[in-house]
């Protein structure tokens, strides 16, 4: 019997690991299209990395901290707008134009929506990677608004301190 990553750590860590590869690439051709947001998708693909790290040792930080950054990117993306955000206006715009055989006008728009998508299945495999753990507890809560808390406020951080012209969307954004 051979002993691959899938059989000693299961199907819902091999797609927490494609979609954290996913975002880490979506965010390296970003950064290459868009050279202004380099270092902020360098610092923001380490949360892809801490998240697959913690997620192969079974760490409720490793789940809570993917979690995090899915659910507030895509979030954040969903509420600026289905017709006129980042996301779906203009993703999905690029997908229509480039369907409709016109090629692809912007790179970074046209991946986006992929990135929307790998980041709901994430989520739902870091829940179901929560679910089949045996250790839980009432306090994992603390666990969740901990995680939440530290990895949003390091990618505030890195926001601010890599791409501080964002800082006014983002307070706006969170009402500050």
């Amino acid at each position: 019997m051979t002993n691959t990553a899938t059989q000693k750590y299961g199907w819902n860590v091999a797609i927490i690991y494609a979609c954290c590869t996913i975002w880490i690439c979506i965010l390296l051709m970003s950064g290459y299209f868009e050279r202004d947001v380099f270092v902020l998708h360098i610092l923001q693909s380490l949360i892809y990395v801490a998240v697959m790290f913690l997620t192969l040792k079974r760490s409720k930080w490793g789940y809570t901290i993917g979690i995090s950054i899915a659910v507030a990117w895509n979030f954040y993306n969903a509420r600026n707008g289905f017709h006129q955000g980042f996301i779906f206006g203009a993703g999905f715009s690029r997908w229509r134009e480039f369907i409709d055989g016109h090629g692809i006008s912007n790179p970074v728009q046209f991946i986006a929506p992929i990135g929307w998508f790998a980041h709901i299945v994430l989520i739902l495999a870091l829940v179901w990677a929560y679910m089949k753990s045996e250790n839980k507890r009432w306090r994992d809560i603390l666990i969740l608004l901990g995680g939440a808390a530290g990895t949003l406020g390091y990618f505030a951080l890195a926001i601010a301190i890599t791409w501080p012209q964002f800082v006014p969307k983002l307070r706006a954004f969170l009402h500050i």
